[in-house]
C-alpha cells in the first residue's frame, strides 16, 4: 500500500495526465487534507462528543458541588472548634487570675498565722519567764 505522500504524488500525476495544468493539480492536492478522509470527524460524531463532553462536564461540576458543600461544612465545623477554644482560653485566663488571687490570699493568710503565732509565742513566753 503506497505512503500518503507517495498516494498523493500519484493522484497529482494522474491529474496532469488527464490534461490539468500542473498549477490546478497542486490546487487541487493543497486542497485536499494530509491525511485519510476516515480520520476526519463526521458532524454526528461532533455533536455525539459534545454531548458526553457536556455529561462530563455536568458531573464535574456536580463533584465540585459536592466538594465545595464539605468545604463549607469543614468551614463551619473549625468556626465551632475556634468558638470553644475561645471559651476555653477564657475559662483559663480566668482560672489563672483566680488562682493568683488564691494564691496571694493564700501567702497572706500564711504570713498573718505566722506573726500571730509570733504574737502569740512572745506572749506566752513572756508570761513563762514572769
Amino acid at each position: 500500500m503506497p505512503t500518503e505522500h507517495e498516494f498523493r504524488l500519484q493522484f497529482r500525476q494522474w491529474l496532469i495526465r488527464h490534461d490539468l495544468d500542473a498549477d490546478v493539480a497542486d490546487a487541487i492536492l493543497e486542497s485536499m487534507p494530509p491525511f485519510d478522509w476516515s480520520e476526519i470527524a463526521r458532524s454526528d460524531e461532533v455533536a455525539a462528543l459534545s454531548v458526553e463532553l457536556g455529561a462530563l462536564r455536568a458531573d464535574v461540576d456536580r463533584r465540585f458541588e459536592q466538594v465545595d458543600r464539605r468545604f463549607t461544612e469543614v468551614d463551619r465545623r473549625f468556626d465551632s472548634v475556634d468558638v470553644r477554644l475561645r471559651h476555653i482560653e477564657t475559662d483559663l485566663r480566668s482560672f489563672a487570675s483566680d488562682f493568683h488571687t488564691m494564691s496571694r490570699v493564700v501567702v497572706f493568710a500564711v504570713a498573718a498565722m505566722a506573726v500571730t503565732l509570733a504574737i502569740f509565742a512572745i506572749r506566752v513566753g513572756l508570761q513563762v519567764g514572769a
